[in-house]
């Protein structure tokens, strides 16, 4: 269960007395904070109602809101925002005696007070603050999301399910991207229903498909194509070293799917073993079915090479990198 999951769970329960959002992926955050700000319908105007993004100098002023007890309402809610003390950042916002102050709010928590905490980072699990966090708060910890996960996250965005995998697709599964490309889609199409084709027409290929283009014109032999696929690349910003690494990658991806293959592996068993994504094991197996085990193997091993020669040659990398495709295309390895 993922730390949206757990929201949702806190949004039918109620919002408990210590709640802690925290964690190293930064997007995922800044998405589970705004709608967390939305399930509490915080309102600065609201006298129940305090955030503090923390600084040594209102660090004092959001302790006293945090130890005293409302005024003119029966439940007050405070927010503190980037108490980095009780991260791994090693930076210090309360200094001891006020770290001394919130570690007896926690002790004695005032029954009238709901507490946030908002952390951006990995929580310092050394510290006897942290480790009293865990036993006594409810933790959302933004992590990576699976690909099973961005849907169910996304699902309430009124796109379909076939226009979502294909978003999620062409953003390689990453969270900020996919947010970037759906409003993306929003923005384009308005209030009218968006198709597959509303998403290959607005959302921008990535690197790593045109890498996978790339790699599928080689291994159809058109030189000509990814000779000028590869220069509109580079004209786009893109670094060779850069395009190389993940070419690389992809013929590493292709050669151990050939030989799980031939020992034959399923695709499910395939990505167990390789810990990536399923959507780019299928394709690969879709790709490498008819070429040869030694084809691959030589091939990986010339863009090993290759990577070597365009560090301590000296050689012009274009003209190395030219050569190298030309031969991986026409198989003359």
């Amino acid at each position: 269960m993922n730390a949206f999951d757990e929201l949702e769970k806190i949004k039918r329960a109620g919002l408990p007395q210590l709640l802690v959002l925290y964690g190293e992926e930064e997007d995922v955050v800044q998405e589970l904070k705004s709608r967390l700000l939305e399930f509490v319908q915080f309102d600065n105007a609201d006298l129940g109602q305090a955030y503090f993004d923390l600084t040594p100098a209102n660090a004092n002023l959001a302790l006293e809101e945090l130890e005293s007890l409302p005024f003119f309402v029966e439940q007050k809610l405070v927010i503190l925002e980037n108490l980095s003390n009780l991260t791994t950042a090693k930076k210090t916002v309360f200094d001891d005696k006020q770290l001394s102050r919130f570690e007896n709010f926690l002790n004695h928590p005032v029954e009238t007070t709901q507490l946030i905490l908002i952390l951006h980072g990995k929580l310092d699990s050394r510290l006897k603050l942290t480790k009293k966090l865990k036993t006594q708060a409810t933790l959302l910890e933004a992590q990576e999301l699976k690909p099973q996960e961005l849907t169910r996250v996304f699902a309430d965005t009124g796109f379909s399910s076939g226009v979502l995998q294909r978003v999620f697709e062409k953003s390689n599964f990453s969270f900020p991207v996919v947010k970037q490309n759906l409003s993306l889609l929003k923005t384009y199409v308005g209030e009218r229903e968006v198709t597959v084709e509303d998403v290959e027409k607005v959302v921008p290929k990535s690197l790593q498909d045109n890498i996978f283009l790339l790699t599928d014109l080689i291994l159809k032999g058109k030189v000509a194509e990814a000779r000028e696929l590869v220069h509109d690349l580079i004209l786009q910003g893109e670094e060779l070293i850069k395009i190389l690494v993940i070419l690389t990658n992809s013929f590493r991806l292709y050669y151990q799917v050939k030989v799980m293959q031939s020992k034959g592996w399923n695709e499910a068993k395939q990505t167990s073993a390789l810990k990536i994504h399923p959507y780019r094991i299928k394709l690969a197996n879709q790709q490498v079915r008819k070429m040869q085990e030694d084809y691959l193997s030589r091939a990986l091993l010339s863009l090993i090479e290759l990577d070597y020669k365009i560090k301590s040659s000296g050689v012009d990398a274009n003209y190395l990198f030219d050569l190298a495709l030309i031969k991986l295309a026409l198989k003359d390895l």
